[in-house]
């Protein structure tokens, strides 16, 4: 016996397909992706300085500046964060010889004087600009580590440009928590509590990047992860510590610049888990790393490659903006 659907029916069908089909689309549209997918433009070899300095258009946004600090060698580490309602930080300030750069970008970017400086190790390649900015370029407060060091002629260079101009100092360690301007918080993961200054006995390499500060910064709904120069050892005690659950984070500044031979564990890459990553590396040497970063879906800049760069978020979202486009040769693939 055939059946033929009544017109009622076919009706309530056709009415419960499509209510079904609109509560899908509307999940799917509440929920917030972490990057801002960029618009679809071809790659081009102009510059987009102007962009990435332009201190009126973010206004009103969260933003960090990755500053790309020119040289013949690895020039370090700097990186300027401001918060929505004006408030500005600078972490590290590269080599002694690229001070000048340094000032070049905070000059170019409007900004007359520094609401906080913080140092995140005593090494030259984070500490030594710090004697120009200083001289410079006004700071309110500086933060650094409990870790003196007076054996080395940069650090005590940068220590006597901050007290020429009677800059206050405060020393911060894990658990020690801070803001920048409205809803910009930090909170201090390295180094241990009460391990400073008497951990490090030899001031080797190795002890002193292993004690370097890790910052996690929360803003709204997203979060940041500036891990400084830690070594493969503080990254696994950090992944199976107290602080594990407050690795995980929306972006990362890899440590030791990306060196995979020093840092960028398995276990801690797992257990920050980040979406974008950062390389803080004027000359490109990370294909490998970046490569499994990639694989684990994150999207990687580095300012070898893509020079200048600037993060900006409303609390919800980042978007990234790269002062140059990278496009791979056309051979990397091949072996």
């Amino acid at each position: 016996m055939s059946y033929k659907r009544s017109a009622p029916a076919m009706v309530l069908a056709l009415l419960i397909f499509v209510l079904l089909a609109g509560c899908n689309g509307t999940a799917a549209k509440t929920e917030q992706a972490v990057i801002t997918p960029a618009p679809a433009v071809p790659k081009t070899t102009e510059l987009r300085t102007e962009q990435i300095l332009d201190h009126q258009a973010y206004k009103g946004k969260l933003t960090i500046r990755y500053f790309h600090l020119a040289g013949d060698n690895l020039t370090g580490d700097s990186f300027l964060i401001q918060s929505p309602d004006g408030k500005t930080m600078l972490i590290d300030a590269g080599l002694p010889e690229v001070g000048n750069q340094v000032v070049a970008y905070l000059k170019k970017l409007g900004i007359g004087s520094l609401d906080i400086a913080l140092n995140t190790h005593p090494h030259i390649d984070h500490i030594g600009g710090y004697a120009t900015v200083a001289k410079d370029i006004p700071i309110k407060q500086f933060y650094m580590e409990n870790l003196p060091y007076p054996k080395s002629n940069p650090y005590n260079n940068a220590m006597a440009a901050l007290d020429a101009k009677d800059v206050p100092k405060k020393t911060l360690e894990e658990g020690d928590t801070f803001e920048l301007g409205e809803g910009v918080r930090f909170e201090v993961l390295n180094p241990p509590k009460g391990a400073l200054p008497d951990a490090v006995k030899t001031f080797s390499a190795h002890e002193i990047n292993d004690y370097s500060m890790v910052l996690k910064m929360t803003y709204g709904d997203r979060t940041f992860l500036f891990t400084a120069d830690i070594y493969k050892h503080r990254e696994v005690e950090l992944s199976s510590s107290a602080l594990k659950d407050k690795l995980k984070s929306d972006m990362m500044d890899i440590p030791h610049h990306g060196s995979e031979s020093t840092s960028s564990s398995e276990v801690f890459l797992q257990a920050v888990s980040p979406q974008i990553v950062i390389m803080s590396q004027n000359i490109y040497q990370s294909p490998n790393l970046k490569e499994r970063l990639e694989k684990k879906g994150a999207k990687v800049y580095s300012t070898g490659l893509h020079g200048n760069i600037l993060l900006h978020s409303d609390g919800k979202t980042i978007e990234v903006v790269t002062e140059k486009d990278w496009v791979p040769p056309k051979n990397a693939d091949k072996k």
